[in-house]
């Protein structure tokens, strides 16, 4: 999640229900990690910049298709309740090749 510059659009607006959490070492949390509400903060958001475009993500992972473990655990496209975020990347790359106007 990030915050967004005064020009651009938000995509995806956290609540209060979302947390950053802020280790001192990569991937390892415990009770004492530090985390910081990131109410308000965007997931995504798209921007016009001179003549061009931005679309910028908190999240890559939603953007391919992996397994992860022993057991094959799909995620992002690949995982059954993010059925939506294929169409949402091509519609992105559309705004963005400006084949939608």
């Amino acid at each position: 999640a990030f915050e967004i510059p005064g020009g651009a659009t938000p995509v995806l607006i956290l609540n209060k229900n979302f947390v950053a959490f802020i280790p001192d070492t990569a991937w390892s949390f415990d009770d004492s990690t530090p985390k910081n509400s990131v109410a308000g903060w965007s997931q995504g958001a798209v921007e016009n910049y001179g003549n061009g475009k931005v679309a910028i993500w908190g999240e890559a992972a939603m953007f391919s298709a992996q397994v992860a473990g022993q057991n094959k655990t799909t995620f992002g496209m690949n995982a059954p309740y993010a059925k939506y975020n294929s169409q949402l990347l091509l519609n992105i790359i559309h705004w963005l090749d400006n084949l939608d106007e």
